[in-house]
């Protein structure tokens, strides 16, 4: 079992306030009634660790919502179970990927691959390229040379094709602030091509899925940050797509949503669905499957949270954290940079 997944198993368990990913290890919060010798660890090494912040704020939204937990995401139907994957199939595939805005190169001839049920992450500084990569990866932005085959087509001749397979929630959420949730939910799913019984059902799905029910009279652009990225994903998943495109989908909303998020997003991955995120918050990259960090346009480390870890500079009192690789990247670049 993946880090992520035993995560997400312990975070909708009864008695867990609490469950996050640092490094290798599951951080839990567990209710008063819960004793660490229960038998929802037995099998795991547990150790005590000292509380923070972080802990006594989950600890109290989590008692004034009465310990509830989410029932479980379905993001699509039977035929999408986990069974019928093939994880081995590399569902992106880039080689030599360069853009240039003039004389300025924004990508650096980029190469990596993605398979089919992995959460791939874009990290990166302000400036590094990793968002110029992501609009050529959703076929928004046409590559200066090199390769890019997103669900088996080349974007360079089958960019509008390649768009009908794919979801995209863009950092600012693309929604019609206008618009109610509802039609919202419409007006998505007529433009993916949903029509009758089948529209019907996905727009009930994401009322549902999403707990959207309550707010679907309601402008989309009135909804407080946490909802307005429920109706943004729910916008995005409408026509069941292979491959999702998350461009700093966390951003502006607060932990309760984030980690309901990422529980979102870990089902999805479970289900074949190939994600890909950017993201700031360097702590989330531990869910990834695999990540490349860039800087300066070029891809400076590829691989697990584990890998990218590895290049971290040795800490005698604590493990290293992805923070602490990605500082140590960046400055042996900019170093290496000036000699």
């Amino acid at each position: 079992m993946k880090p992520r997944q035993l995560q997400a198993t312990l975070a909708s368990a009864g008695g867990i306030v609490d469950a996050t990913l640092e490094g290798k290890r599951v951080r839990v919060v567990t209710s008063s009634d819960e004793a660490p010798e229960s038998a929802l660890f037995e099998g795991l090494t547990v150790n005590p660790v000292t509380p923070r912040f972080e802990d006594g704020f989950m600890t109290l939204v989590r008692r004034a919502a009465g310990h509830s937990h989410e029932a479980p995401f379905v993001p699509f139907g039977s035929s999408r179970a986990p069974e019928n994957l093939r994880k081995e199939e590399v569902v992106v595939e880039v080689h030599n990927l360069t853009r240039k805005f003039g004389t300025f190169t924004a990508v650096d001839n980029a190469t990596f691959k993605v398979h089919r049920g992995e959460i791939f992450g874009l990290l990166g500084p302000n400036g590094a390229g990793k968002s110029t990569t992501f609009r050529m990866l959703c076929g928004l932005l046409p590559a200066s040379s090199g390769t890019l085959s997103v669900a088996g087509m080349d974007l360079r001749h089958t960019r509008a094709s390649a768009r009908q397979r794919i979801g995209y929630v863009a950092q600012k959420f693309s929604l019609y602030g206008q618009l109610t949730v509802m039609e919202n939910l419409k007006f998505f799913t007529g433009a993916y091509g949903l029509r009758g019984s089948h529209r019907s059902q996905r727009i009930d799905w994401a009322l549902d899925q999403f707990d959207l029910r309550s707010q679907s009279d309601l402008a989309s652009g009135q909804l407080p940050s946490g909802y307005k990225q429920r109706l943004a994903m729910a916008c995005a998943l409408m026509h069941e797509p292979e491959i999702l495109f998350l461009d700093e989908p966390t951003s502006g909303v607060d932990p309760l949503a984030r980690r309901e998020f990422w529980r979102r997003i870990s089902t999805l991955a479970d289900r074949g669905v190939t994600v890909i995120v950017t993201t700031h918050f360097l702590e989330e990259a531990e869910y990834c499957d695999q990540m490349v960090i860039m800087v300066d346009g070029q891809i400076l480390a590829t691989g697990t949270p584990a890998d990218v870890r590895d290049r971290a500079r040795p800490s005698e009192d604590r493990e290293p954290t992805i923070e602490d690789a990605f500082i140590a990247i960046v400055e042996d670049h900019r170093m290496s940079a000036v000699t």
